[in-house]
């Protein structure tokens, strides 16, 4: 799992990644800065009402005008949940359905989103809601699903196993000093992964 592309397969086959948060932020931003003036409106409409003691001040939720933008940023917040959330399906159906063995790293969000360039590419990919479907859809159609550390994939050699160290994560190509094989940065981690899978299976 990846962030340039959500899913990488050890066959070589990719499934990008998209921003759905960026395809519909100019309406959803629009919406937000409506409902930060008319709830600060709001509020002060409130306030001299009561320093004045004209009338009872009506609560926040009885200013139509709040509540409509409230509801219309809640609409694109929900709009953008459902457009990952079916994206999600689609993916891990079709792996579950072409795959009887699948294996896939534990990656640790909470560490990850210590980086801030890169938290919020991130939180989109919801790589723990696609785990958690993996899991059910592979009890569902009878197949195997295996978790296992991504410690040093990217950087293992899956045709000789020779170690080169630590690639920065603008290094997405790099060729083997051992044996001289090109490899994709994911397609190789993928192909790694797969192997750890194997490996674990054989041991069960």
């Amino acid at each position: 799992m990846g962030v340039c592309d959500l899913v990488i397969c050890s066959d070589g086959s990719k499934y990008k990644t998209i921003r759905f948060d960026k395809k519909l932020a100019k309406r959803k931003h629009y919406w937000e800065k409506r409902l930060a003036r008319r709830r600060n409106q709001a509020l002060k409409d409130i306030q001299y009402k009561k320093k004045f003691g004209l009338i009872d001040p009506k609560p926040l939720e009885q200013y139509s005008n709040y509540m409509k933008a409230k509801l219309m940023v809640a609409k694109y917040s929900e709009k953008i949940a459902n457009q990952r959330k079916d994206y999600l399906h689609k993916i891990t159906r079709k792996l579950v359905e072409d795959n009887d063995l699948i294996v896939i790293e534990d990656l640790k969000t909470k560490n990850l989103l210590g980086n801030h360039k890169l938290s919020r590419a991130i939180a989109n990919q919801s790589w723990r809601v696609l785990r958690l479907m993996l899991e059910y859809k592979c009890e569902w159609y009878g197949k195997k699903l295996l978790i296992v550390n991504p410690f040093k994939t990217s950087q293992i050699c899956s045709n000789c196993g020779y170690d080169d160290g630590k690639h920065e994560l603008d290094i997405r190509e790099w060729d083997c000093p051992s044996c001289g094989i090109h490899h994709d940065r994911d397609i190789n981690a993928s192909k790694n992964i797969l192997n750890k899978g194997l490996e674990q299976a054989l041991v069960k």
